[in-house]
Order: C-alpha cells, then structure tokens, then sequence
C-alpha cells in the first residue's frame, strides 16, 4: 500500500472514530467498534505520520476509552499523551489537550486533586493560546466534563 493510501485510512479510522465518540445512546458492539478504529487509526499512523500524529491517536485512544468507561485505561493513555507532549514541547492545542485528557480521566476517576492540578494547568495553557474563538472552545471542552 502506498503511504497516501495508508493515511487516508487513519484518517478514516480517525473520524469513523469521532462519530462513534458523539453518538449517544451506543451499543456495546458500537462501543466495541469504536474500541477497534481508534486502535486501527493509530496502527496506520504509526506507519505513515509522525510524532505529533502518533501523539493524537493516544489522545483519541484514550477519549476512547473515557467514552467506554475504562478508567484505567484512559487513564494509561492521558500519561502517555502528557509525557510525549511534554518531551517533544509540544504547546497550544496539543498541550491543551495533553492536560484534557487527564482532567478527564481523574475526573471520571473521583480523583479530584489530580484533576485539580491538571485542570489548573489546562487553564493555564489555555492564556497563551492566540486566538479568542480556540480559548473559548478549549474553555467549553473542560466545562463539559466537570459536568461529567
């Protein structure tokens, strides 16, 4: 396969993915199914992208896993973001969502200090990002999971 073909699948896998992480009411074999095309999207972007790509799947992995309650899984994987994040000093979005992941999982985990801790520091992150419309999505992100 060619490495266009290659990234057009994660790319698919990715937002298959997406659709399943919005749709209410899933079904286990729909949960099940999400489980498997963020798994597939990030097998394909570990052979054709790079870091930064490698990086968001995890991501995804573990809204994912969020997604289907398995907390210490999601949990896994918010570190993993956080940590690569962090050595490759990946900042704005990425960053943001690198602290997210982990305001979500200690959210949904009732460990409220490390939330706490994360959430202060998504907060921060959220000052040095440049454009008012993206602080302002950042900020609507971390409300809807403290009404989690």
């Amino acid at each position: 396969m060619m490495s266009d073909e290659v990234r057009s699948l994660a790319k698919q896998a990715f937002n298959q993915t997406w659709d399943y992480i919005e749709k209410e009411n899933r079904t286990v074999e729909e949960t099940l199914k999400m489980i498997d095309l963020t798994f597939k999207s990030k097998y394909y972007w570990s052979l054709v992208g790079n870091h930064v790509n490698f990086i968001r799947s995890n991501w995804q992995v573990s809204r994912v896993f969020a997604e289907a309650n398995l907390l210490e899984a999601c949990l896994y994987y918010a570190k993993r973001v956080l940590d690569d994040t962090l050595k490759l000093n990946l900042q704005d979005f990425d960053l943001f969502f690198a602290y997210e992941a982990n305001v979500r999982a200690y959210h949904l985990l009732k460990d409220f200090n490390h939330r706490d801790l994360m959430l202060k520091k998504a907060k921060e992150v959220i000052n040095h990002i440049e454009k008012d419309s993206d602080k302002k999505y950042c900020s609507l992100e971390l409300e809807k999971i403290l009404k989690l």
